[in-house]
């Protein structure tokens, strides 16, 4: 290794030098300047930024040449890995011999979609770390063949998982290709094995009759099961970015983090927002989120159903009233499941609309 490398790794470098060292200012093998700017970014260094904008830098060419020869230690591989975006660099650092698990973990999240099959070929790696079967599964890239063979791995080569959690995985996985189950179904973790799992006989018992969507569409018995199956933390990610059925079938667990994740789920329509607006066994919070949003409250019916019903706090209730029709005034008064006292606002702004007549 070139001496000034070696005195900056040893922190007895000045510090104009190691400005222009990690900058590529002084003259020292490829190899060796990697090194460094690798230490100055993995270390925290005060110079970290100026040491990727220094790596950044080099021309791929040059990059590519160092790539050709071994790499030790190897977290120089990492640091292609996360920062460079061409192509060839990416594989050539993908399939450098000395390119260890370790350093690979981290990095899957920075890969473009269309070099996952490598690091998920790599079976000796994974195997040391099956963590990384995780991040290829979890990569947004991934395709439903990616994730079909992830698990397929965890089954067959790490004999990680219950046979029959496996077999649905995968049934799963081959739904959502055929589109008969939404995509975000993909993108869960994989369900762990609980011992307080329903049968398949409880779970028809307890489904007999098929629920039914905002739109009033009956959901499968199957969907329904398979939600139901599903743990807390996956039901907060399907709430997050499923469908409509979905949606349905979450927004009534009793679970205050599902119903926020359902609010919050970009694809929510109107109809649904004015539709949970008025759920009697909705979370406050929920219906708070539903009042701080401008668009919603636009909608007269969003409105109406988060006035009239009795989970809605009385402030925010009071806050909304005046803009209720008079039918819909007339209504909320005589609503016994109402806040006296908003009963008694009601009777009030009745009287007053009545004067301005």
């Amino acid at each position: 290794m070139h001496p000034l490398v070696e005195r900056y790794l040893q922190n007895q470098l000045p510090e104009p030098m190691v400005a222009a060292l990690l900058g590529g200012g002084l003259p020292v093998p490829p190899l060796d300047l990697i090194q460094a700017q690798t230490h100055a970014w993995f270390s925290d260094s005060a110079q970290k930024d100026k040491a990727l904008d220094g790596f950044l830098s080099i021309p791929e060419s040059v990059l590519a040449g160092v790539l050709e020869h071994e790499i030790e230690p190897p977290a120089p591989l990492g640091m292609v890995l996360r920062f460079r975006t061409e192509h060839d660099l990416l594989e050539r650092a993908l399939l450098h011999p000395n390119l260890t698990a370790e350093v690979l973990e981290p990095c899957i999240s920075s890969l473009p979609g269309d070099l996952i099959e490598i690091p998920l070929n790599n079976q000796v790696l994974w195997i040391q770390r099956p963590r990384i079967l995780d991040e290829i599964e979890q990569h947004p890239g991934a395709t439903y063949n990616v994730k079909r063979r992830v698990n397929e791995f965890r089954f067959d080569v790490l004999k990680i998982g219950n046979e029959e959690v496996i077999k649905e995985r995968l049934e799963i996985l081959d739904e959502v290709e055929s589109g008969k189950l939404d995509a975000a179904w993909a993108d869960l973790p994989m369900p762990e094995v609980r011992e307080d799992d329903e049968s398949e006989e409880l779970l028809r018992e307890r489904f007999a009759k098929p629920l039914k969507d905002f739109d009033g569409q009956d959901i499968s018995l199957t969907l329904t099961q398979r939600v139901m199956r599903l743990r807390t933390n996956q039901k907060i990610m399907l709430a997050q970015k499923g469908g409509k059925e979905e949606r349905t079938l979450l927004i009534r667990e009793s679970n205050r983090l599902i119903q926020v994740a359902v609010i919050r789920n970009a694809r929510i329509t109107d109809g649904e927002v004015a539709y949970i607006a008025q759920m009697r066994n909705i979370n406050e919070e929920v219906l708070r989120i539903i009042s701080l949003n401008r668009e919603w409250m636009k909608k007269y019916a969003v409105v109406k159903n988060l006035v009239l019903n009795p989970r809605t706090p009385l402030p925010l209730a009071m806050q909304f009233y005046r803009r209720l029709n008079e039918a819909d005034l007339k209504l909320m008064q005589r609503d016994k499941n109402i806040a006296e006292v908003l009963r008694r606002e009601a009777k009030k702004w009745l009287e007053i609309m009545g004067q301005k007549k």
